[in-house]
């Protein structure tokens, strides 16, 4: 970009570096703005929005009205509580959303992020326990449960491990049938 710029105004005496050092902050601090359909139609730079910190398992969402944006809490958020949002799709698996996040030079930590692998890896797949809702469920901030991304029916640890024990055996017993050549 700071080559095209030096490009188009070959008579400026420019710095290159600090060219390239704008539009890098412009890169990880600007947000794409969608319609209501989430279609992108532009990108904007929101300097209040961009010190919002990132999160997989936020607390708010950004929204945007024609140029204007706002910050919505998924919950009622206590003083004090940080407010996040998702720089990234949430909805991809632990690998998948820290590769998204390079372009942003930090490595997430939140709670899902440092979750068990396995356990990860199972919960990317469950679907919430309501048959009418295409769901999937994701930790529940603070309690012992996990909850629907999309109707919010929630369901406790002990029945996400009872299911995950439930997969880890089918699982099983498909490896074992598949390695007998049955």
């Amino acid at each position: 970009m700071a080559n095209l710029v030096q490009l188009i105004l070959p008579s400026i005496e420019l710095d290159l570096k600090e060219i390239a050092h704008t539009f890098s902050k412009f890169a990880c601090n600007a947000h794409t703005i969608c319609d209501p359909e989430l279609r992108p139609l532009g990108t904007g730079l929101f300097p209040a929005i961009s010190i919002i910190n990132h999160s997989c398992v936020p607390n708010a969402v950004l929204l945007f009205e024609g140029r204007t944006a706002y910050v919505r809490a998924l919950q009622p958020l206590s003083s004090y509580t940080e407010v996040s949002i998702s720089y990234i799709e949430t909805a991809a698996t632990t690998l998948k959303r820290h590769n998204d996040l390079k372009q942003y030079f930090f490595t997430c930590t939140c709670t899902r992020c440092i979750k068990d692998s396995e356990e990860d890896a199972l919960l990317e797949g469950y679907r919430c326990k309501d048959q009418k809702c295409d769901g999937f469920l994701l930790p529940d901030s603070g309690k012992k449960a996990y909850a629907c991304q999309k109707c919010s029916i929630s369901r406790d640890e002990e029945e996400v491990k009872k299911v995950s024990s439930e997969i880890l055996l089918l699982s099983d017993k498909a490896s074992s049938f598949l390695s007998s050549g049955s």
